[in-house]
Protein backbone atom coordinates (compact mmCIF):
# COMPACT_ATOMS: atom_id res chain seq x y z
CA UNK A 1 0.00 0.00 0.00
CA UNK A 2 2.78 2.64 0.84
CA UNK A 3 4.79 1.54 -2.22
CA UNK A 4 1.42 2.58 -4.01
CA UNK A 5 0.87 5.54 -2.15
CA UNK A 6 4.87 6.68 -3.09
CA UNK A 7 4.48 6.12 -7.33
CA UNK A 8 1.01 8.03 -6.82
CA UNK A 9 2.94 10.70 -5.29
CA UNK A 10 5.84 10.65 -8.12
CA UNK A 11 3.30 10.27 -10.87
CA UNK A 12 1.76 13.57 -9.49
CA UNK A 13 4.56 15.62 -8.94
CA UNK A 14 5.73 14.72 -12.83
CA UNK A 15 2.65 15.71 -13.79
CA UNK A 16 2.39 19.20 -11.89
CA UNK A 17 6.19 19.44 -13.42
CA UNK A 18 5.37 18.74 -17.08
CA UNK A 19 1.81 21.11 -16.76
CA UNK A 20 4.42 24.12 -15.33
CA UNK A 21 6.26 23.89 -18.02
CA UNK A 22 3.67 23.65 -20.70
CA UNK A 23 1.63 26.61 -18.91
CA UNK A 24 5.46 28.78 -19.00
CA UNK A 25 6.64 27.62 -22.45
CA UNK A 26 4.59 29.69 -24.46
CA UNK A 27 6.40 32.83 -22.47
CA UNK A 28 9.82 31.08 -23.26
CA UNK A 29 9.41 31.15 -26.72
CA UNK A 30 8.11 34.20 -26.76
CA UNK A 31 11.15 35.83 -25.36
CA UNK A 32 13.70 33.48 -26.81
CA UNK A 33 12.01 34.60 -30.37
CA UNK A 34 11.92 37.97 -28.62
CA UNK A 35 15.92 38.15 -28.41
CA UNK A 36 16.25 35.98 -31.78
CA UNK A 37 14.66 38.83 -33.32
CA UNK A 38 17.12 41.68 -32.13
CA UNK A 39 20.36 38.86 -32.69
CA UNK A 40 19.16 38.78 -36.46
CA UNK A 41 18.76 42.48 -36.88
CA UNK A 42 22.15 43.49 -35.40
CA UNK A 43 24.46 45.62 -38.11
CA UNK A 44 26.76 43.05 -39.95
CA UNK A 45 24.75 39.87 -39.30
CA UNK A 46 24.48 37.18 -42.40
CA UNK A 47 22.35 38.31 -45.09
CA UNK A 48 21.28 34.19 -45.58
CA UNK A 49 18.38 34.15 -43.19
CA UNK A 50 18.79 29.98 -42.99
CA UNK A 51 22.70 30.08 -42.01
CA UNK A 52 21.80 32.74 -39.59
CA UNK A 53 19.73 31.04 -37.99
CA UNK A 54 22.25 27.62 -38.14
CA UNK A 55 24.47 30.72 -36.49
CA UNK A 56 21.83 31.80 -33.70
CA UNK A 57 20.89 27.86 -32.52
CA UNK A 58 24.59 27.24 -32.09
CA UNK A 59 25.70 30.11 -30.46
CA UNK A 60 26.52 30.65 -26.44
CA UNK A 61 24.26 33.57 -26.54
CA UNK A 62 21.43 31.57 -27.27
CA UNK A 63 22.58 28.83 -24.62
CA UNK A 64 23.04 31.32 -21.83
CA UNK A 65 19.82 33.16 -22.60
CA UNK A 66 17.68 29.30 -22.27
CA UNK A 67 19.39 29.19 -18.69
CA UNK A 68 19.33 33.03 -17.61
CA UNK A 69 18.00 35.67 -19.81
CA UNK A 70 14.27 34.20 -19.54
CA UNK A 71 13.93 35.37 -15.27
CA UNK A 72 11.02 35.23 -13.76
CA UNK A 73 10.73 39.01 -13.75
CA UNK A 74 10.51 38.94 -17.42
CA UNK A 75 7.35 36.60 -17.14
CA UNK A 76 6.21 38.98 -14.73
CA UNK A 77 5.98 41.67 -16.43
CA UNK A 78 4.77 40.06 -20.00
CA UNK A 79 2.11 38.99 -17.82
CA UNK A 80 1.05 42.47 -17.06
CA UNK A 81 1.70 44.13 -19.87
CA UNK A 82 -0.87 40.93 -21.45
CA UNK A 83 -3.40 41.71 -18.78
CA UNK A 84 -3.06 45.07 -17.92
CA UNK A 85 -6.39 47.42 -19.26
CA UNK A 86 -5.43 49.93 -22.40
CA UNK A 87 -7.30 53.28 -21.97
CA UNK A 88 -6.31 54.50 -25.31
CA UNK A 89 -7.93 51.45 -27.41
CA UNK A 90 -9.57 53.43 -30.03
CA UNK A 91 -13.62 52.20 -30.17
CA UNK A 92 -15.46 52.32 -33.32
CA UNK A 93 -18.79 52.15 -31.96
CA UNK A 94 -20.59 52.86 -28.50
CA UNK A 95 -18.49 51.38 -25.10
CA UNK A 96 -21.98 50.15 -23.90
CA UNK A 97 -22.91 48.13 -27.31
CA UNK A 98 -19.40 46.31 -27.29
CA UNK A 99 -19.75 45.45 -23.19
CA UNK A 100 -23.33 43.90 -24.16
CA UNK A 101 -22.32 41.90 -27.51
CA UNK A 102 -19.52 40.05 -25.28
CA UNK A 103 -22.26 38.90 -22.65
CA UNK A 104 -22.53 35.08 -23.05
CA UNK A 105 -23.54 32.38 -20.99
CA UNK A 106 -20.42 30.39 -19.68
CA UNK A 107 -18.49 34.96 -19.78
CA UNK A 108 -19.01 38.40 -19.38
CA UNK A 109 -16.31 39.49 -21.28
CA UNK A 110 -14.15 37.51 -23.99
CA UNK A 111 -10.10 36.62 -23.52
CA UNK A 112 -7.95 39.77 -25.08
CA UNK A 113 -10.69 42.00 -25.22
CA UNK A 114 -8.57 44.90 -26.60
CA UNK A 115 -11.12 47.30 -25.95
CA UNK A 116 -11.81 46.30 -22.33
CA UNK A 117 -9.84 49.11 -21.02
CA UNK A 118 -11.86 51.89 -22.99
CA UNK A 119 -15.05 50.70 -21.61
CA UNK A 120 -13.55 51.06 -18.42
CA UNK A 121 -12.65 54.58 -19.05
CA UNK A 122 -15.92 55.16 -20.26
CA UNK A 123 -17.23 54.00 -17.09
CA UNK A 124 -14.95 56.48 -14.96
CA UNK A 125 -15.25 59.55 -16.99
CA UNK A 126 -18.83 59.21 -18.36
CA UNK A 127 -21.05 61.99 -17.14
CA UNK A 128 -23.43 60.79 -14.82
CA UNK A 129 -26.63 62.13 -15.93
CA UNK A 130 -29.10 60.12 -12.92
CA UNK A 131 -28.34 58.90 -9.08
CA UNK A 132 -30.77 56.93 -7.90
CA UNK A 133 -31.17 54.15 -5.15
CA UNK A 134 -29.24 50.66 -5.17
CA UNK A 135 -32.35 48.36 -6.12
CA UNK A 136 -31.05 44.90 -4.28
CA UNK A 137 -28.66 43.96 -1.27
CA UNK A 138 -28.05 44.31 2.23
CA UNK A 139 -25.28 46.87 1.61
CA UNK A 140 -25.18 50.96 0.52
CA UNK A 141 -24.91 51.58 -3.17
CA UNK A 142 -26.53 53.92 -5.56
CA UNK A 143 -27.83 53.22 -9.29
CA UNK A 144 -26.08 55.49 -11.58
CA UNK A 145 -26.25 56.48 -15.47
CA UNK A 146 -23.63 57.19 -17.48
CA UNK A 147 -23.95 59.32 -20.58
CA UNK A 148 -27.72 58.76 -20.17
CA UNK A 149 -27.55 55.27 -22.16
CA UNK A 150 -25.29 53.25 -19.26
CA UNK A 151 -26.35 51.54 -15.81
CA UNK A 152 -24.00 51.37 -13.57
CA UNK A 153 -23.89 50.46 -9.72
CA UNK A 154 -21.46 53.00 -7.49
CA UNK A 155 -20.36 51.55 -3.93
CA UNK A 156 -18.74 53.62 -1.78
CA UNK A 157 -16.00 53.36 0.18
CA UNK A 158 -16.48 52.58 3.84
CA UNK A 159 -12.57 51.82 5.14
CA UNK A 160 -8.81 53.16 4.23
CA UNK A 161 -6.80 50.77 2.75
CA UNK A 162 -5.10 49.51 5.43
CA UNK A 163 -8.12 48.80 7.69
CA UNK A 164 -8.56 45.32 9.17
CA UNK A 165 -11.86 43.78 9.39
CA UNK A 166 -12.16 41.47 12.76
CA UNK A 167 -14.88 39.11 13.80
CA UNK A 168 -16.89 36.62 11.70
CA UNK A 169 -14.95 35.89 8.67
CA UNK A 170 -18.01 37.74 6.85
CA UNK A 171 -18.31 40.69 9.44
CA UNK A 172 -17.91 44.53 8.10
CA UNK A 173 -19.30 46.13 5.41
CA UNK A 174 -18.19 46.05 1.40
CA UNK A 175 -14.78 46.72 0.20
CA UNK A 176 -15.27 48.62 -2.54
CA UNK A 177 -11.11 48.15 -3.36
CA UNK A 178 -11.79 44.37 -2.80
CA UNK A 179 -14.04 44.50 -5.70
CA UNK A 180 -11.55 45.84 -8.19
CA UNK A 181 -8.99 43.43 -7.12
CA UNK A 182 -11.80 40.96 -7.65
CA UNK A 183 -12.18 41.92 -11.45
CA UNK A 184 -9.01 41.19 -12.17
CA UNK A 185 -7.98 38.26 -10.40
CA UNK A 186 -10.93 36.67 -12.09
CA UNK A 187 -9.59 38.04 -15.35
CA UNK A 188 -6.12 36.03 -14.81
CA UNK A 189 -7.74 32.70 -13.52
CA UNK A 190 -9.53 32.69 -16.85
CA UNK A 191 -13.39 33.38 -14.73
CA UNK A 192 -14.54 36.29 -17.20
CA UNK A 193 -17.88 36.15 -15.03
CA UNK A 194 -17.28 39.25 -12.88
CA UNK A 195 -19.12 42.11 -14.36
CA UNK A 196 -16.63 45.14 -15.42
CA UNK A 197 -15.50 47.09 -12.73
CA UNK A 198 -13.24 50.15 -12.14
CA UNK A 199 -13.06 53.08 -9.40
CA UNK A 200 -14.13 56.11 -9.52
CA UNK A 201 -13.88 59.46 -7.45
CA UNK A 202 -17.28 61.78 -7.78
CA UNK A 203 -17.63 65.71 -6.86
CA UNK A 204 -20.96 64.83 -4.93
CA UNK A 205 -22.50 68.31 -5.19
CA UNK A 206 -21.34 68.30 -8.74
CA UNK A 207 -21.86 64.97 -9.94
CA UNK A 208 -24.87 63.10 -8.16
CA UNK A 209 -26.66 66.33 -6.61
CA UNK A 210 -28.07 67.96 -9.85
CA UNK A 211 -28.80 64.27 -11.06
CA UNK A 212 -30.51 62.89 -8.08
CA UNK A 213 -34.62 61.84 -7.68
CA UNK A 214 -36.12 62.90 -5.26
CA UNK A 215 -36.40 59.88 -2.88
CA UNK A 216 -32.49 60.37 -2.79
CA UNK A 217 -32.37 63.40 -1.58
CA UNK A 218 -34.25 63.02 1.12
CA UNK A 219 -31.49 60.62 2.23
CA UNK A 220 -28.68 63.51 2.28
CA UNK A 221 -27.42 64.91 4.90
CA UNK A 222 -24.44 66.89 6.27
CA UNK A 223 -21.77 65.98 8.92
CA UNK A 224 -18.86 68.25 9.83
CA UNK A 225 -19.34 70.21 6.89
CA UNK A 226 -19.37 67.39 4.00
CA UNK A 227 -21.79 65.98 2.39
CA UNK A 228 -23.33 62.44 3.00
CA UNK A 229 -26.12 59.60 2.04
CA UNK A 230 -27.50 56.74 3.84
CA UNK A 231 -29.78 55.59 0.59
CA UNK A 232 -32.08 52.44 1.28
CA UNK A 233 -31.14 48.97 1.55
CA UNK A 234 -31.82 46.81 3.91
CA UNK A 235 -29.54 47.62 6.74
CA UNK A 236 -29.84 51.25 5.60
CA UNK A 237 -31.72 53.21 8.73
CA UNK A 238 -30.91 56.41 8.57
CA UNK A 239 -27.91 58.70 9.21
CA UNK A 240 -25.90 56.38 11.47
CA UNK A 241 -25.76 54.25 8.52
CA UNK A 242 -24.20 56.62 5.92
CA UNK A 243 -21.60 57.88 4.02
CA UNK A 244 -19.63 60.91 3.53
CA UNK A 245 -17.84 63.11 1.31
CA UNK A 246 -13.98 63.71 1.96
CA UNK A 247 -13.38 67.44 0.95
CA UNK A 248 -16.72 67.15 -1.58
CA UNK A 249 -15.21 64.25 -3.09
CA UNK A 250 -16.60 60.39 -2.73
CA UNK A 251 -14.63 57.25 -3.83
CA UNK A 252 -15.81 54.31 -4.72
CA UNK A 253 -16.32 51.46 -7.26
CA UNK A 254 -18.20 51.09 -10.27
CA UNK A 255 -20.10 47.81 -11.80
CA UNK A 256 -21.33 47.87 -14.55
CA UNK A 257 -25.10 46.70 -15.20
CA UNK A 258 -25.55 43.77 -17.16
CA UNK A 259 -27.95 43.64 -20.43
CA UNK A 260 -31.21 43.38 -20.03
CA UNK A 261 -31.96 40.50 -22.05
CA UNK A 262 -30.19 38.63 -19.36
CA UNK A 263 -32.28 37.79 -16.42
CA UNK A 264 -30.84 36.49 -13.49
CA UNK A 265 -32.15 33.48 -11.34
CA UNK A 266 -31.12 33.42 -7.58
CA UNK A 267 -29.98 29.84 -6.00
CA UNK A 268 -29.14 29.17 -2.55
CA UNK A 269 -25.44 28.38 -2.40
CA UNK A 270 -25.16 24.91 -0.80
CA UNK A 271 -22.28 25.57 0.76
CA UNK A 272 -23.70 28.54 2.20
CA UNK A 273 -23.28 29.39 6.52
CA UNK A 274 -26.07 29.56 8.73
CA UNK A 275 -25.21 32.79 10.21
CA UNK A 276 -25.95 31.59 13.54
CA UNK A 277 -23.54 31.77 15.85
CA UNK A 278 -23.05 28.19 17.31
CA UNK A 279 -25.33 26.70 14.71
CA UNK A 280 -23.22 24.91 12.10
CA UNK A 281 -24.45 24.33 8.20
CA UNK A 282 -24.43 20.24 7.37
CA UNK A 283 -21.29 20.54 5.39
CA UNK A 284 -19.50 21.82 8.29
CA UNK A 285 -20.27 18.41 10.02
CA UNK A 286 -20.43 15.56 7.09
CA UNK A 287 -17.46 14.67 5.55
CA UNK A 288 -19.34 13.06 2.37
CA UNK A 289 -21.85 16.14 1.85
CA UNK A 290 -20.36 16.65 -1.67
CA UNK A 291 -21.91 13.39 -2.67
CA UNK A 292 -25.49 14.45 -1.60
CA UNK A 293 -24.83 17.46 -3.09
CA UNK A 294 -24.28 15.24 -6.26
CA UNK A 295 -27.63 13.34 -6.15
CA UNK A 296 -29.14 16.94 -6.62
CA UNK A 297 -30.02 17.23 -10.99
CA UNK A 298 -28.62 20.77 -10.24
CA UNK A 299 -25.07 19.57 -9.63
CA UNK A 300 -25.14 15.84 -10.88
CA UNK A 301 -24.03 16.75 -14.46
CA UNK A 302 -23.05 19.91 -15.98
CA UNK A 303 -20.90 22.86 -15.24
CA UNK A 304 -22.23 24.18 -11.81
CA UNK A 305 -20.85 22.09 -9.51
CA UNK A 306 -17.28 22.89 -10.77
CA UNK A 307 -18.09 26.48 -11.34
CA UNK A 308 -19.00 26.26 -7.05
CA UNK A 309 -15.63 24.82 -6.90
CA UNK A 310 -14.21 27.48 -8.99
CA UNK A 311 -15.70 30.20 -6.77
CA UNK A 312 -14.78 28.47 -3.90
CA UNK A 313 -10.45 28.55 -4.43
CA UNK A 314 -11.37 32.23 -5.82
CA UNK A 315 -13.13 33.40 -2.55
CA UNK A 316 -10.63 32.03 -0.48
CA UNK A 317 -7.56 33.72 -2.40
CA UNK A 318 -9.46 36.79 -1.94
CA UNK A 319 -10.93 36.16 1.96
CA UNK A 320 -14.51 36.60 0.96
CA UNK A 321 -16.67 33.71 3.26
CA UNK A 322 -19.99 35.66 2.05
CA UNK A 323 -21.45 33.60 -0.67
CA UNK A 324 -24.24 32.47 0.62
CA UNK A 325 -26.01 33.14 -2.49
CA UNK A 326 -25.53 32.72 -6.57
CA UNK A 327 -26.68 33.54 -9.58
CA UNK A 328 -27.14 32.38 -12.73
CA UNK A 329 -28.39 33.63 -16.64
CA UNK A 330 -32.31 32.34 -16.71
CA UNK A 331 -32.80 30.21 -19.37
CA UNK A 332 -29.46 29.18 -19.95
CA UNK A 333 -28.47 25.85 -18.91
CA UNK A 334 -25.27 26.11 -19.31
CA UNK A 335 -25.28 29.63 -17.36
CA UNK A 336 -22.08 30.28 -15.66
CA UNK A 337 -21.91 30.75 -12.11
CA UNK A 338 -21.70 34.94 -12.12
CA UNK A 339 -19.51 36.10 -9.72
CA UNK A 340 -21.55 38.81 -8.28
CA UNK A 341 -20.47 40.37 -5.07
CA UNK A 342 -16.81 40.25 -4.24
CA UNK A 343 -16.98 43.21 -1.88
CA UNK A 344 -16.44 41.17 1.42
CA UNK A 345 -12.97 40.65 0.61
CA UNK A 346 -9.26 41.45 1.47
CA UNK A 347 -10.69 42.49 5.02
CA UNK A 348 -8.25 40.68 7.26
CA UNK A 349 -4.97 39.99 5.52
CA UNK A 350 -4.40 37.93 8.27
CA UNK A 351 -6.83 35.37 8.38
CA UNK A 352 -7.35 32.13 5.98
CA UNK A 353 -10.61 31.29 6.61
CA UNK A 354 -10.32 27.65 5.03
CA UNK A 355 -13.38 26.39 4.99
CA UNK A 356 -14.36 28.49 2.39
CA UNK A 357 -12.35 25.72 0.39
CA UNK A 358 -14.81 23.65 1.62
CA UNK A 359 -16.06 22.56 -1.89
CA UNK A 360 -12.88 21.76 -3.06
CA UNK A 361 -11.59 19.21 -0.24
CA UNK A 362 -14.72 17.65 -0.20
CA UNK A 363 -15.81 17.49 -4.16
CA UNK A 364 -11.62 16.70 -4.69
CA UNK A 365 -12.45 17.92 -8.49
CA UNK A 366 -10.70 20.92 -10.15
CA UNK A 367 -10.50 22.22 -13.88
CA UNK A 368 -7.05 21.35 -15.37
CA UNK A 369 -7.85 24.92 -17.02
CA UNK A 370 -7.69 26.25 -13.42
CA UNK A 371 -5.38 24.50 -11.76
CA UNK A 372 -2.77 25.21 -14.59
CA UNK A 373 -3.56 29.21 -13.93
CA UNK A 374 -2.80 28.54 -10.33
CA UNK A 375 0.19 26.97 -11.31
CA UNK A 376 1.84 29.42 -13.27
CA UNK A 377 0.60 31.98 -10.58
CA UNK A 378 2.81 30.62 -8.00
CA UNK A 379 6.47 31.68 -6.41
CA UNK A 380 5.10 35.48 -5.94
CA UNK A 381 3.87 35.01 -9.39
CA UNK A 382 0.42 36.21 -8.39
CA UNK A 383 1.04 39.25 -6.11
CA UNK A 384 3.47 40.86 -8.13
CA UNK A 385 1.16 40.47 -11.40
CA UNK A 386 -2.26 41.73 -9.59
CA UNK A 387 -0.19 44.66 -8.34
CA UNK A 388 1.06 45.39 -11.67
CA UNK A 389 -2.72 45.88 -13.10
CA UNK A 390 -4.34 47.51 -10.39
CA UNK A 391 -1.45 50.40 -10.48
CA UNK A 392 -3.37 51.28 -13.79
CA UNK A 393 -6.75 51.65 -11.79
CA UNK A 394 -7.96 55.55 -11.52
CA UNK A 395 -8.18 55.07 -7.77
CA UNK A 396 -4.84 53.56 -7.41
CA UNK A 397 -3.43 51.93 -4.72
CA UNK A 398 -6.13 48.97 -4.34
CA UNK A 399 -4.35 46.94 -2.11
CA UNK A 400 -2.06 46.69 0.75
CA UNK A 401 1.31 44.86 0.40
CA UNK A 402 -0.14 42.50 3.05
CA UNK A 403 -2.62 41.64 1.00
CA UNK A 404 -0.72 40.84 -1.85
CA UNK A 405 1.52 38.32 0.26
CA UNK A 406 -1.55 36.72 1.94
CA UNK A 407 -2.52 36.31 -1.82
CA UNK A 408 0.84 34.22 -2.33
CA UNK A 409 0.45 32.37 1.02
CA UNK A 410 -3.33 31.49 0.04
CA UNK A 411 -2.17 30.35 -3.59
CA UNK A 412 0.01 27.70 -2.02
CA UNK A 413 -2.59 26.32 0.57
CA UNK A 414 -4.74 25.65 -2.37
CA UNK A 415 -1.82 23.91 -4.35
CA UNK A 416 -1.38 21.75 -1.88
CA UNK A 417 -4.57 21.19 -1.42
CA UNK A 418 -5.24 20.16 -4.74
CA UNK A 419 -1.91 18.14 -4.69
CA UNK A 420 -3.77 15.98 -1.35
CA UNK A 421 -6.51 15.67 -3.94
CA UNK A 422 -4.77 14.28 -6.37
CA UNK A 423 -3.25 11.80 -3.87
CA UNK A 424 -6.45 10.75 -2.63
CA UNK A 425 -8.72 10.16 -6.03
CA UNK A 426 -5.72 10.44 -8.33
CA UNK A 427 -6.53 12.01 -11.74
CA UNK A 428 -9.84 11.57 -11.16
CA UNK A 429 -9.49 14.77 -9.59
CA UNK A 430 -8.42 16.59 -12.89
CA UNK A 431 -11.14 17.63 -14.88
CA UNK A 432 -10.78 18.16 -18.71
CA UNK A 433 -13.76 20.84 -20.15
CA UNK A 434 -14.07 18.28 -23.03
CA UNK A 435 -15.16 15.88 -20.43
CA UNK A 436 -18.12 17.87 -18.62
CA UNK A 437 -21.20 16.56 -20.19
Amino acid sequence: MKTKVRLLFIGAAIFVIYVSYKILEPELLRYKNAYKSKWMSTEGQHSNEAEAKTVFSNSSFNREMNSSEITKQQIIQTMIENYKPNFFYPLEESPWDIAAKWVEPRQIYPENAKELGAILKAMSQGTITSADFGQRGTQLKLTLLIDNAQKVIFKPAWYPRDYVVTGTPYSGRDRHNGEIAAFYLGSLLGLRRIPLVIGRRIHFEKEILPVSTSRLITTFFEKDGESCFYGRCRYCMGPEDGVCTTNGVIEGTLVLWMPSQFKLTLHKHPWSRTYREGIQAKWETDDHYCDKVKSSPYYSTGHRLLDIIDTCIFDYLIGNADRHHYETFEGYEDSMLIMLDNGKSFGNPDIDEFSILAPLYQCCQIRVTLWEKLLAMKDGILSQVLAGILYVDPITPILTQKHLDALDRRLKTVLEQIHACIAEVGTHALVFESSIR
